[in-house]
């Protein structure tokens, strides 16, 4: 299965990637539309994922192109919105083809969770991969914290959610870590995984309320983080008993 992004905002790329690749999509990014338009056909994605900001002419040329091969329901093609997007390309939008248009900014947890669903409505995905994005529970013993590169001054705040190749996390202090540009990587951070303690590298992927940090770790920590996460229902049910 494969999802194609064009957007020309790295970061933004970053943070679509983050919520495709755990759903067992191989993702590959254009920033250019016109080469992805020429290889539109060879990469055949399973979904498209493209900003009308960065390219508010280009997506409709695609989207034609990608219409005349392929229907709504064999690839799912949805449109980034950057603050204007008049009514008027809305309505070309659906006309074209598109399977839906949501807002840039994936911290919006209402537009995530469409961003979501308009995969799973659209796109087979592994349903195992699906339940690898975890949120965390009262039964759950997991943390997250790292310095700051600069000031060294330790990190703390809660994990939003977490997958075996990434987290997001709600900083206690948000003004500690306002000088951090996506793209940074963190060299000491620690995520306590039940009763151990990982020590790994991570990358930022958004900074804000909200933060996104990819993980640069070795298969056996991702392995551990995973199943970790598979063990949640077990862990749900005996902390239910328990009470």
């Amino acid at each position: 299965m494969k999802a194609l992004i064009i957007v020309e905002d790295d970061a933004v790329a970053e943070i679509v990637r983050f919520y495709l690749q755990p759903l067992g999509l191989d993702v590959i990014h254009y920033r250019d539309p016109l080469k992805a338009l020429d290889n539109l056909e060879e990469i055949c994605p399973d979904a498209v994922v493209m900003s009308a900001r960065d390219f508010p002419r280009h997506w409709k040329a695609i989207v034609v192109d990608l219409r005349a091969a392929r229907p709504k329901s064999a690839c799912a093609f949805i449109l980034l919105k950057g603050d204007f997007f008049p009514f008027e390309e809305a309505a070309k939008a659906a006309y074209l083809g598109v399977n839906g248009v949501i807002k840039e900014d994936l911290s919006d947890k209402a537009e995530l969770e469409r961003f979501q669903q308009l995969l799973k409505r659209y796109v087979e995905i592994d349903d195992s991969r699906v339940s690898d994005r975890h949120v965390p529970g009262p039964w759950d013993r997991l943390g997250f914290a790292f310095s700051h590169p600069v000031s060294y001054e330790p990190i703390a705040g809660s994990i939003d959610t977490i997958s075996s190749s990434g987290l997001s996390f709600v900083p206690e202090t948000t003004a500690l870590v306002s000088d951090l540009e996506p793209g940074l990587v963190i060299e000491n951070a620690s995520l306590r995984i039940d009763k151990e303690i990982l020590s790994m590298r991570c990358r930022l992927l958004r900074n804000g309320a909200v933060m996104a940090f990819a993980f640069d770790c070795d298969e056996e920590e991702r392995d551990t983080i995973a199943s970790y996460i598979a063990g949640r229902t077990k862990r749900e049910i005996r902390a239910l008993l328990n009470r």
